[in-house]
């Protein structure tokens, strides 16, 4: 329980602050200074996981962390605390209006450190029920970080983010049922919901709710994290909300989704029949990629577009899932993070300084910035699975795990849909950075704006030429 506890300290402290202490500006400053803090508490309380001294924490009852779920932890973190440390920078030149309300930034921030705490707890849960509710916490926690302009725009995503999840966490929580319904049909005395005690003796289980509780679970964690064709609130959450709130919910929220689908595919997988989920999980990941990637191939708006190509990650990090492997899927989901936080960080800076999302507004953008020009296109190449980032060796991986299994069919759809990802995506953002300047960007402290996602890239690029991948296969 201490170390709950120790994790939700400086979480509830920073809620506490932001809604309590007047200037704003001190907010911006102390809030990012304790994440990375508390990335180095959760960093030193997870070390024996991360290295295998250990093969899980047991928390509280309820509550435990594996590697994979360690592993996130850590992610987690690490990407809400490179976006609150941007978020100083982006908030400090935003044209904010003299009769803004005294609480629409305390609010925000103050949502920004509960989205944190529900998203850890989310992978400390060894309790379905328990998951539901930290899943059900982070929409809630987050949408007001998509209403952040007060818009028209800004309103419409938030009910649209805030009726579709919570139809698809409705979901979730059927499946739930049906999965202790399972239990109780399986032997397992009153039934329980502990996802421990399901894997171990999930031979025993009644199949038939299982797959029941499964299917209702994919649909609605599937819905949370984008996935086609449930996938409607996504672009617009994304491209009304704030650049670093956009870079959080790409970077951090899809992962705690598609865990909750990982958390039950374990249960299935430990079962004597669990061939034609995984068939189907696998066959809407590759679906989701292939319709993703058409979608990228019209699109009018710089963040919509960022907004796509998570669909489409996400639609990878499903196809991983589906093939029962938990490595690849958590080095999709690292390398996805580094690069979209980044993008959705220089993005920000360059719709700041041009003053339009239009995609047919934006051009020239290596002239008039040759810093974020540059970096634009490395994040660009590090999130369409370019050599030598890391997203390429995640990629070639489940596409090589895909034909390896005999998914042949699905490897094609997804070598395709990466392809045309890749052309569409570039073809895009080279409109972005050459043509002739626009007059009236303004650039404001380029350097000072380009430390958070110079620093996300170079991660992206190590994971693609230190780390092998043989030591994320062998994850469990």
């Amino acid at each position: 329980m201490k170390e709950l506890l120790i994790l939700a300290a400086i979480p509830i402290f920073l809620i506490y602050f932001s809604l309590a202490v007047p200037k704003i500006s001190l907010t911006r400053k102390v809030t990012p200074v304790l994440h990375w803090v508390q990335l180095g508490l959760v960093i030193w309380m997870t070390w024996s996981v991360l290295t295998g001294q250990e093969l899980r924490i047991t928390i509280a009852p309820g509550l435990a962390l594996d590697r994979i779920g360690a592993y996130f932890v850590v992610l987690t973190t690490a990407i809400m605390a490179s976006c609150v440390t941007h978020a100083d920078y982006f908030f400090e030149q935003e044209k904010i209006p003299v009769d803004e309300p005294w609480w629409h930034a305390r609010v925000f921030y103050a949502c920004i450190n509960l989205f944190l705490f529900a998203m850890t707890f989310v992978f400390l849960c060894d309790n379905l029920g328990y998951m539901w509710i930290g899943i059900e916490t982070t929409t809630l926690a987050s949408a007001p970080l998509v209403f952040y302009d007060r818009t028209k725009n800004a309103m419409e995503a938030s009910w649209k983010y805030l009726i579709i999840c919570s139809v698809g966490i409705a979901f979730a929580l059927l499946g739930t049922v049906f999965i202790f319904a399972a239990s109780q049909h399986g032997g397992i005395g009153n039934g329980t919901l502990t996802i421990s005690e399901l894997v171990l003796r999930a031979p025993a289980l009644s199949f038939p709710l299982l797959r029941l509780g499964f299917i209702f679970c994919l649909i609605g964690y599937g819905t949370k994290a984008g996935i086609f064709p449930l996938h409607s609130w996504l672009p617009d959450a994304y491209s009304e909300a704030p650049a670093p709130a956009s870079a959080m919910l790409s970077a951090a929220l899809v992962n705690c989704a598609l865990f909750g689908i990982w958390r039950v595919v374990q249960i299935t997988q430990a079962t004597n029949s669990h061939s034609v989920t995984f068939e189907l999980v696998a066959a809407l990941g590759t679906i989701t990629v292939v319709a993703a990637s058409l979608f990228l191939v019209r699109q009018h708006s710089f963040k919509r577009l960022w907004a796509y190509s998570s669909i489409e990650n996400v639609g990878l990090m499903l196809v991983a899932i589906g093939l029962g492997s938990g490595g690849l899927f958590l080095l999709q989901a690292i390398n996805h993070s580094l690069a979209k936080a980044a993008v959705f960080m220089l993005s920000g800076n360059i719709i700041q300084a041009s003053g339009t999302k239009k995609l047919h507004g934006l051009h020239g953008i290596i002239k008039s910035s040759p810093m974020w020009g540059g970096l634009l296109a490395l994040a660009t190449f590090a999130i369409t699975g370019s050599p030598p980032f890391g997203s390429f060796l995640s990629e070639i991986s489940i596409l090589t795990a895909s034909a390896n299994t005999n998914h042949w069919i699905l490897a094609m759809f997804l070598v395709f849909a990466i392809a045309l990802s890749f052309v569409a995506i570039c073809t895009h953002v080279g409109g972005v950075l050459f043509g002739a300047p626009k007059a009236d960007f303004n650039a404001v402290q380029p350097l000072r704006a380009s430390i958070v996602p110079a620093a996300l890239i170079c991660g992206a690029l190590v994971l693609g030429t230190v780390v092998h991948v043989d030591f994320w296969m062998k994850l469990r």
